[in-house]
């Protein structure tokens, strides 16, 4: 005889796992995770609810990569960059300030860039331009302009890095001590691209103004040279054309680093403490300019530098920090890297700080690894936290993290993946709480940015058969994505003149009543059956939830793999209008409301029965046929064996 067991799940905290998961029924992440979970966002306290819809912003010229500046609390800019471009938001009035042309990078060179950012200065670098700054001149306007280092007022020395790139034994001969002179050397090193390089020759600076030959170049004195005598004493600049430029860039300790360039993969430069513009290695003193190998054996290049609870390279193979503490903080005496974890770390994606932990994409872009200091062992580890919902990772384009909303105390990593879809991870370490949440849009996701506890994204959308860039914004707020909001008198027509021709629902009464879905005109008017006075109108997305089978134990043992069938399903949830359970759904309305009235969103406990026959590994499907809200606290059921 048939006999009734109680499952109860409180929680989704662990997100949704892996399909090889499913072998794992003994694990706390199992009994706390779902099979799907698409479209849902967290909550802290364990429950579930619609991921933000998108609010937009601006349609792009092309495919475009997110930046940010944060000036103060009140100027906060969103930089979005695209082919030569940048454009540059005010993230507080979402309006377009000011347009950059021209630009050195390209379509696909954006994706490699690296910056960092301090007052209202951006330094921005790759590894085939010249290190370059945007400055914020005005709440309206930036330039950009190149990165210039530090002279005195003559124009020499300029204090950057030198370094001999060829064999030490070569020499130099300069064919005068002033004025336009020829440089030769004693074996072949100089090419084409020196032209306009500095080339120091016992301390004293000229610039190279034309080629010759491998063995000789002309060159203008810049600094009265000592001698023409031969000698092994010279070198030249550290970042030019032909020995390439900062791969990666980041302050740390009132200092600005530059790790890594095309000659140099594995070198850091530092500028002098206080002073980012000058790179003067002087006599060593504490506050000079640190320039050194980051000399561990593993490492073949340093792709990115990131300062967290100490400076950190995370290269090609392995993770190296520098030790330091307050008493000793990184100096050219002290500067002696370490070489960590041996994972290294995808050159598009730079590190993030998230609940304690220094987080990264993995150079397979399949992992997120997560890098925490043990003080016992004065060492990093570098844990996966994606191994229990592996399939949400792949091919990670963009990373970037939001501490918390206004809509809540939920802290996120937000990881675009190559496929356009994000993988959303939540994180209470003190409560030992993680798990990961697919989101997906009608088009792609390409690119995101977190600023002052919002987050924007970049989306590539078909429109009325032709492809478009957004920049959109998420919003607890919207159920809907690429949405404008309406507040106004009372009207059945709404322009939403960014989707012409396009499906689109209208939304009303903070979530709580649907208008439907309409087609709009050429123009992008909408125009629905039923006056608002407050709506939201843009494009619908898929939500869906599934849970596991249920983990049953009898007298008999656990019952995997035995014939189940699921009874009464108990939902509780909270603020609730629109969901159905195994295709039964959900009634908000009664038959004596008032139907000209919104209805009101359902807290508590909804009771289903019959919701399918015997099955060895059933499950239960929770969907939405509106954007609409709902939120899930946790799910009883009865499971009859």
């Amino acid at each position: 005889m048939p006999a009734g067991v109680n499952h109860v799940q409180t929680n989704m905290a662990s997100g949704q796992v892996d399909p090889t998961m499913l072998g794992r029924r003994d694990t706390s992440m199992y009994q706390n995770g779902a099979k799907i979970l698409k479209n849902n966002s967290p909550l802290a306290t364990g429950g579930v609810r619609r991921r933000p819809g998108t609010q937009y912003i601006a349609t792009l010229p092309a495919t475009s990569r997110l930046g940010k500046l944060q000036f103060n609390e009140q100027q906060l800019y969103i930089f979005a960059f695209s082919n030569a471009r940048l454009d540059i938001y005010n993230a507080s009035t979402n309006a377009l300030v000011q347009t950059l042309t021209g630009q050195p990078w390209n379509a696909t060179t954006m994706w490699q860039m690296r910056w960092t950012q301090t007052g209202d200065t951006t330094i921005l670098v790759h590894e085939d331009f010249a290190m370059r700054k945007i400055v914020r001149t005005s709440a309206t306007t930036f330039t950009s302009s190149l990165y210039e280092f530090e002279a005195p007022t003559a124009g020499f020395p300029i204090y950057q890095p030198y370094y001999k790139f060829a064999d030490n034994a070569v020499t130099m001969t300069p064919s005068g001590t002033s004025g336009s002179i020829t440089l030769t050397l004693s074996a072949g090193h100089w090419v084409a691209g020196h032209v306009g390089s500095r080339v120091r020759y016992k301390s004293k600076t000229c610039t190279i103004t034309a080629y010759t030959s491998a063995t000789v170049v002309t060159a203008t004195v810049n600094e009265t040279l000592p001698s023409t005598t031969a000698d092994s004493d010279w070198d030249e600049n550290v970042f030019s054309t032909v020995n390439g430029y900062a791969r990666s860039v980041s302050f740390h300790g009132r200092r600005l680093w530059f790790g890594g360039t095309k000659e140099l993969p594995r070198n850091a430069f530092a500028s002098k403490k206080g002073a980012y513009f000058n790179f003067d290695v002087g006599t060593g003193l504490d506050d000079e300019s640190v320039q050194a190998e980051v000399a561990v054996a593993q490492i073949g290049e340093i792709v990115h530098s990131h300062s967290g609870r100490h400076l950190q390279f995370l290269c090609d193979t392995g993770v190296v920090y520098v030790p330091e503490s307050d008493a000793n903080p990184v100096s050219p005496k002290n500067f002696n890297p370490r070489f960590s974890i041996p994972y290294g770390a995808r050159q598009i994606t730079p590190p993030r700080n998230l609940d304690g932990a220094d987080i990264y994409i993995q150079d397979t872009g399949k992992v997120v690894r997560e890098l925490i200091h043990n003080d016992f062992q004065q060492a990093y580890t570098g844990d996966a936290i994606s191994l229990v919902s592996s399939n949400l990772i792949n091919d990670v384009q963009d990373l970037d993290v939001l501490y918390g909303h206004t809509d809540g105390p939920e802290q996120f990593a937000l990881a675009v993946n190559g496929d356009g879809t994000i993988s959303c991870y939540h994180t209470i370490r003190s409560e030992k709480i993680s798990g990961w949440f697919p989101w997906e849009t009608n088009g792609t996701f390409e690119s995101i940015a977190t600023l002052n506890n919002e987050a924007w994204v970049t989306c590539k959308r078909t429109i009325n058969s032709a492809i478009v860039y957004t920049l959109e914004k998420f919003d607890f707020e919207l159920t809907l994505d690429c949405a404008l909001k309406f507040d106004a008198a009372s009207a059945s027509t709404f322009t939403v003149a960014h989707l012409p021709s396009t499906m689109v629902y209208g939304v009303a009464n903070k979530r709580a009543v649907s208008h439907g879905g309409v087609t709009t005109n050429g123009s992008g008017v909408a125009t629905f059956t039923d006056p608002a006075t407050q709506i939201d109108v843009g494009l619908d997305f898929t939500r869906s939830i599934e849970t596991l089978p249920p983990v049953v134990q009898t007298t008999k043992g656990d019952m995997s793999g035995e014939l189940m069938r699921l009874g009464v399903t108990v939902l509780e949830v909270s603020t609730s209008v629109n969901f159905s359970v195994n295709g039964h759904d959900f009634l908000v309305r009664q038959a004596n409301d008032d139907f000209s009235l919104a209805p009101a969103k359902q807290d508590g406990k909804h009771r289903f029965e019959g919701l399918l026959g015997w099955s060895r590994a059933p499950t239960i499907t929770i969907t939405q046929d509106v954007p609409l809200e709902f939120n899930l606290l946790s799910i009883w059921t009865e499971v009859w064996t």
